[in-house]
């Protein structure tokens, strides 16, 4: 009989090495960014206030076979009128006994903890990043994207978790934009309502952070799970992009009074440079990517991960006006480098944000699922809206 072990994660060694036993032989997967994970999984997050995180491996006759996260984040626990904690970074073999024993350490520390339902997989932190199960759409993943084996979807419906949110990567081809419409149309806002627009200046990441913030926070507030940021926030991730961000790729709004209005950030996707590293940019892995990233001639996509305009000026045209001196900036650079754009993170609720990707010419190219379980008897919620995707193609099993 095999021996399974449950073990409370000290080191993140045999957290990794669970990717190593279910994905060796993907050709698809690209490993996620070591640092990545371990910034989001310790005390570097400022969403892990001491002990609001535990992380869980099983191993199967010694060998790391799955593993789990599971997290409290408190700030947004005062907006919830239903305690809800989180899980995430879910992996497992095709073994329904590993995938129980993770579930089950998850769920019985969050009712521990007093929550009465729990969301996953999702992310610890913002909503950006590692959101979501792949339920349609199964090709290579973008950077900082979830990637994960068909069998995931029976394992968390068959443990009573149901689809809550849909998040969308909605995907065009970067030289197919309608670049001489939103022209016209850029110049007619511009021209009515005194709007410009910048780029984030690396040398002064600072100021771009908080003109950020202040745009973030005039689009969302009126979001549900929404956490107000400010420039401090957000400048820690700036400096830490800062080696691969480009310039023309990001773009801030101001209405004639120097307010920011509107956020439109991509940076590029790096996942197409990062197989062989195993994660691991270090003695090794940093010279292959770095020099993959300045000469490999391959098509270069980039990633939309910040896309928003101030309740008070929307519908003004901020959107096509922003894409537009994206699209134009240093002569059409965009255009030129990269060939794919991938709009992620795109919640299938918000309507006006998918018909507005869609007017780029943009489709969904990726769906995945948050779902929901109560963790108490009577614990009830109304789910977001769904749109209908049965139209994408699911991809390869």
């Amino acid at each position: 009989m095999p021996n399974y072990e449950l073990q409370r994660v000290t080191d993140f060694k045999d957290f990794h090495n669970v990717l190593d036993t279910i994905y060796r032989k993907d050709p698809l997967y690209v490993y996620p960014l070591r640092t990545d994970i371990e910034g989001i999984l310790s005390e570097k997050n400022a969403a892990h206030t001491g002990d609001n995180l535990r992380l869980w491996v099983v191993k199967k006759d010694r060998k790391p076979v799955g593993r789990i996260a599971a997290f409290i984040d408190e700030s947004r626990q005062q907006e919830l009128t239903l305690p809800t904690g989180g899980i995430g970074f879910f992996e497992s073999t095709e073994d329904e006994k590993v995938a129980e024993l993770l579930f089950d350490a998850a769920e019985t520390w969050l009712r521990e903890k007093g929550m009465e339902a729990v969301d996953g997989p999702i992310n610890f932190g913002e909503r950006d990043k590692f959101w979501g199960l792949l339920t349609r759409g199964r090709y290579r993943p973008i950077y900082q994207e979830t990637y994960n084996p068909a069998y995931y979807e029976r394992f968390f419906e068959n443990r009573g978790y149901v689809p809550h949110e849909q998040c969308l990567t909605m995907r065009g081809v970067v030289s197919e934009f309608p670049g001489e419409r939103l022209g016209k149309l850029a110049a007619r806002v511009r021209d009515r309502y005194g709007l410009y627009t910048k780029q984030i200046d690396k040398n002064n990441l600072e100021q771009g952070a908080n003109d950020f913030a202040e745009a973030y926070n005039a689009a969302f507030n009126h979001w549900p799970y929404f956490k107000p940021l400010s420039g401090a926030d957000i400048l820690p991730t700036f400096q830490q992009m800062k080696p691969i961000m480009d310039p023309h790729l990001t773009c801030l709004a101001y209405n004639k009074d120097d307010r920011p209005v509107g956020l439109a950030g991509l940076i590029p996707d790096i996942n197409c440079f990062l197989h062989g590293t195993g994660g691991i940019l270090g003695l090794f892995g940093l010279p292959k990517f770095l020099y993959r990233l300045k000469f490999q001639k391959q098509p270069r996509n980039c990633k939309g991960i910040a896309f928003g305009i101030a309740q008070d000026h929307q519908r003004l045209g901020v959107y096509p006006l922003m894409v537009d001196a994206m699209f134009q900036s240093g002569n059409k650079h965009t255009s030129r480098t990269y060939k794919y754009v991938d709009m992620a993170t795109i919640r299938g609720h918000n309507k006006i944000m998918v018909d507005t990707c869609r007017q780029m010419n943009t489709e969904i190219h990726r769906v995945h699922v948050a779902y929901r379980k109560g963790l108490v008897p009577g614990a009830s919620w109304e789910a977001f809206e769904m749109m209908d995707v049965s139209g994408v193609p699911v991809g390869t099993p």
